[in-house]
């Protein structure tokens, strides 16, 4: 977890026709990640170039420029907006004196601050686990191997097997959390096969992270130890409530779930496909998005959403596009039902539109 407001540089490539007034909210969302995750961005430091360097992503010169910024600027920590691969980590840990995460790093140091269930806490140890065999391999036998020995040379061979070592460590500790995720997965399953032979239908949120899910299942189910926050996944397990339809006269369940983001790779997906289960399996889908951003930015996060759906085969599942947050700005947008959970504006209309789809 971070120290109370760590000093951070946040630093990304962009394409070199990216118009000025664009350039702010390319760094938005990354931003907000390191809010979220406890930081302040102190500057932004943008290289404009055709495509990330493979060899420090930034490119030489660049990052050497950001190391020289984050000791005069005193930060802790610099965040790049992209996936580094090993080798990017380690050229640029050379050239800059202090932690260098990417936005994976960051997202996962946030669900490891929010992880507070059994579950929550095996899957995202899982992700981290994934996440750090690639990153083995940018230690070189000397950062590694050579303090120990007290320098002189290195046989190669020394290096790559203790690198191999631990990987065969973390693949077997991710056997085991695996083990465990799939019992707490059985469970989960049980229970919806008896919700199934109840004849409780499940109605499953779905959305972008921090576009007010929880505050929506909390409004309509009147749930209170729902943990509500202006953050990015600040809900890592599903939660569930019921809620009455009176015209139908029927009963549902609602389950909110993780907030899902953009430039997730598969693997940290994956990590909560436990907890991901309840949107497969639902009856119908809840697609809450944030009406106060920009038309970009909805169309942006809509297919963001859409495309995680389809990577859990819950694409086809029966859908409703919600627009949240009416409340801070005039909505107009088609084909979605206008909403605010914080006023409690438009929910009437929200469960006429759900009690038709489950009847």
């Amino acid at each position: 977890m971070l120290s109370e407001k760590l000093r951070v540089i946040v630093a990304d490539v962009i394409p070199k026709e990216l118009l000025k007034i664009d350039e702010e909210k390319h760094f938005a969302e990354l931003v907000r990640l390191v809010e979220t995750l406890g930081g302040m961005t102190v500057v932004k430091i943008i290289q404009k170039r055709g495509q990330p360097s493979g060899k420090t992503y930034l490119g030489t010169g660049k990052a050497v420029e950001v190391g020289e910024a984050a000791k005069e600027l005193k930060c802790g920590a610099v965040v790049v907006n992209g996936i580094l691969k090993g080798n990017q980590v380690y050229e640029l840990t050379q050239r800059i004196p202090v932690i260098v995460w990417d936005r994976v790093d960051v997202i996962l140091r946030i669900f490891e601050k929010h992880a507070s269930t059994t579950e929550a806490k095996l899957q995202v140890k899982r992700a981290r686990l994934k996440y750090d065999i690639p990153k083995l391999y940018r230690r070189s036998a000397t950062t590694l191997f050579e303090r120990e020995r007290g320098g002189g040379v290195i046989q190669r061979g020394a290096g790559e097997t203790g690198i191999e070592a631990e990987k065969r460590h973390i693949l077997r500790e991710i056997k085991m959390i695996d083990a465990k995720i799939n019992r707490l997965s059985v469970i989960r399953r049980n229970q919806r096969k008896h919700r199934r032979r109840s004849g409780l239908p499940t109605v499953a949120l779905v959305g972008y992270t921090n576009s007010g899910k929880s505050t929506l299942l909390k409004a309509l189910t009147g749930k209170r130890n729902v943990f509500v926050a202006d953050k990015f996944f600040a809900t890592l397990d599903p939660r569930l409530g019921s809620l009455w339809l009176p015209n139908i006269r029927k009963k549902v369940l609602l389950a909110d779930t993780i907030g899902f983001i953009e430039k997730l790779p598969p693997d940290l997906i994956a990590a909560f496909r436990a907890t991901l289960e309840e949107v497969r399996e639902a009856d119908l889908l809840l697609h809450i998005f944030d009406s106060s951003d920009s038309a970009k930015e909805i169309s942006r996060k809509k297919k963001t959403v859409n495309e995680i759906l389809r990577d859990l085969k819950a694409e086809k599942n029966p859908q409703i596009l919600v627009a949240n947050k009416i409340d801070l700005k005039n909505f107009h947008g088609k084909n979605a039902i206008p909403v605010s959970s914080e006023k409690s504006l438009g929910l009437s209309e929200l469960r006429r539109a759900i009690e038709k789809r489950i009847l």
